[in-house]
């Protein structure tokens, strides 16, 4: 590094306009054997600092870049900002232009270095980046994007969204700070986020929904070819997602019944179609009001036309949909039936028929018991798992009543507590409505005198609460030719590709979106999806290799895998700049060999300066 670094005004101005445009460089001062000279170190923008802060702002990069953490002089917080921003990308700029050199296997380079003077920075996630790049890879995203037209950046930009999704869900404006400041993503892929702006990541979700029927028949194509999917039974879910914002220019949001609990919020439905694997073959966005019979079998058909007419067709004629005990009515039963469609459904209500007593354990902790009424086949499951969640929250119902009942019951002896035997019933009543999971259990006697409550006495019996909440559920299907197993597999196949929507959603959901352009919030969505393919890669991956977390769980296994830079001094003057990744741990290892993919997804290098 030369011997001192300022900073330089450029002025511009368009030949057809007024306006003049004001950027600055940072000009370093070097030797050379033709006498000094000046090189533009990096460009920085236009600066909204003061004149007279220039040269500490230069004078402390240089510092940094020398390898002094500290200062001897107070620095201004928002100087020290800049530096330590600038003083990264400088960094970066040189390995981009291959100013460092690869330190290879077993390569010996010994210093001599103040120990008391290294300082470490810019640490970076780089784990499940590294993890969601393979996957992409693997799906060969980045071939369908040549094809398809995409330019480096575009593609750049599309992996950043896509795996940006899988790994830190969140809005575009946090999108821009993950990049920038978080993930080592870009160092993966060689490119440069440093100018990642809002139209640039709508722009490219715009290119993205351009293309999503051809980006989704490929993925099919090659889902197939990569796990020899079957297709031998299709799944179809609805799930919805609601706007955390105004949604009033976007046709297609309705109020109706959210998922989560979000009935207060404009909503749209996502519909997705997808094997017994969990692979998604196509989707689409419909209207948010989704519960009425005529809309769901209208939505169903619609998805059904569009997949069936694709090149290759799937290889079953009649699709099986698997619905949840919100929309499994009657009304939409007998529509399906009507349609020629197969159905998997948690039945509302008990058979008539109930047969004896005899469960098979399935599985560890789920009995079944089958019985066959008319067509259909119902299973009757017990859950250990969902009979503790259900009496955990019967337990904690009744005693939050209890408490309820107990201070009502205290207060009629207290000074400025409630009395009036009216009012006491009313309050009594509201408890019922506030606890009506447990309330049908209590039974609250109210001793009246003179128009006032003078005794409370109450009992709880669980017989009478009207469930048994002993984890028991029903499952109805006309699929006759299926096994007890091959039922409940498919079922719960269909929680999981829920839960892992659960997981994408994080604050994804759809967040507010201002763009007048429909296709804003679509692309949005789709991107949701693609990221969905990746996190289904990677489980299947796992899976095969016995590891059966969920993403979450993975996810948070890998976050500590970071990339990292290194500063040493030398005797000599000379600053070493170390890139590389930290040792990764035997859990890390163990998904990156699930994976298939290297535990060193940075090659160790380093520049001297």
């Amino acid at each position: 590094m030369g011997a001192s670094m300022f900073i330089r005004e450029i002025k511009k101005k368009n030949p057809n306009s007024p306006k003049v445009f004001i950027s600055h460089r940072l000009i370093e001062s070097v030797r050379t054997p033709r006498g000094p000279r000046q090189r533009a170190v990096i460009n920085l923008g236009q600066l909204d600092l003061p004149k007279e802060n220039w040269k500490e702002l230069a004078n402390r990069i240089e510092d940094l870049l020398r390898g002094y953490d500290g200062s001897t002089v107070p620095i201004d917080a928002d100087i020290e900002a800049l530096a330590r921003h600038y003083t990264k990308q400088i960094l970066r700029k040189q390995r981009s232009e291959e100013k460092e050199s690869t330190i290879l296997e077993n390569e010996q380079d010994f210093r001599t270095i103040d120990i008391n003077a290294v300082s470490s920075s810019d640490g970076r996630s780089i784990g499940p980046e590294h993890a969601g790049l393979a996957a992409m890879k693997a799906l060969g995203f980045f071939d369908l994007f040549r094809q398809l037209g995409f330019t480096g950046d575009e593609s750049h930009l599309a992996a950043l969204q896509i795996v940006g999704r899988l790994v830190h869900p969140g809005s575009e404006r946090e999108l821009r700070r993950y990049a920038k400041e978080q993930s080592a993503l870009d160092e993966l892929l060689g490119a440069d986020f440093s100018s990642v702006g809002h139209n640039m990541l709508y722009h490219n979700s715009d290119l993205l929904f351009a293309h999503k029927e051809a980006i989704e028949r490929f993925l099919r194509m090659r889902g197939r070819e990569i796990f020899s999917l079957g297709e031998t039974i299709i799944l179809y879910d609805l799930t919805n997602t609601y706007f955390s914002g105004s949604a009033a220019e976007y046709k297609k949001a309705r109020r109706g019944r959210s998922k989560q609990k979000r009935s207060d919020r404009p909503l749209v439905t996502l519909g997705i179609v997808l094997d017994e694997r969990g692979f998604i073959k196509c989707s689409r966005i419909f209207d948010g009001n989704v519960s009425e019979p005529v809309t769901l079998v209208d939505m169903i058909t619609d998805i059904h036309s569009q997949v069936s007419s694709e090149t290759p067709p799937l290889l079953v004629t009649k699709p099986t949909i698997v619905m949840d005990a919100g929309i499994a009515s009657e009304d939409n039963l007998n529509l399906v039936r009507e349609k020629g469609f197969s159905y998997i459904v948690v039945s509302r209500s008990k058979p008539e028929h109930r047969g004896d007593d005899t469960f098979e354990e399935i599985k560890e902790g789920i009995a079944v018991k089958e019985m066959h009424v008319g067509d259909e086949t119902y299973l009757h499951c017990i859950s250990d798992g969902k009979m503790k969640k259900e009496q955990a929250i019967v337990n904690t119902a009744r005693d939050a009543m209890k408490e309820e009942i107990e201070y009502l019951s205290e207060g009629l002896n207290l000074k400025r507590r409630l009395k009036s035997y009216p009012k006491v019933l009313e309050r009594i009543g509201r408890l019922r409505q506030r606890y009506s999971r447990v309330s049908k259990g209590f039974s609250i006697d109210v001793q009246e005198r003179d128009g006032k409550a003078v005794a409370i006495t109450w009992s709880f019996d669980p017989s009478k609460l009207g469930k048994p909440y002993d984890g028991s559920y029903f499952i109805r299907t006309d699929r006759m030719d299926l096994s007890k197993d091959e039922i409940w597999s498919l079922y719960i196949m269909l929680t999981s590709v829920e839960d892992a929507f659960r997981c994408l959603k994080g604050e994804l959901g759809l967040r507010p979106i201002h763009h007048s352009k429909p296709d804003r919030i679509e692309g949005h969505l789709f991107i949701s999806i693609l990221a969905y393919h990746l996190l289904n890669y990677i489980q299947q991956r796992l899976r095969t290799a016995g590891i059966n977390h969920r993403w979450d769980t993975v996810r948070s296994i890998l976050q500590t895998h970071i990339a990292l830079g290194t500063h040493l001094p030398t005797d000599d003057g000379t600053m070493v700049h170390l890139r590389y990744c930290s040792i990764p741990t035997p859990k890390q290892v163990e998904v990156y060999n699930a994976l298939g993919i290297t535990s060193v997804p940075l090659k160790p290098a380093k520049i001297e300066m």
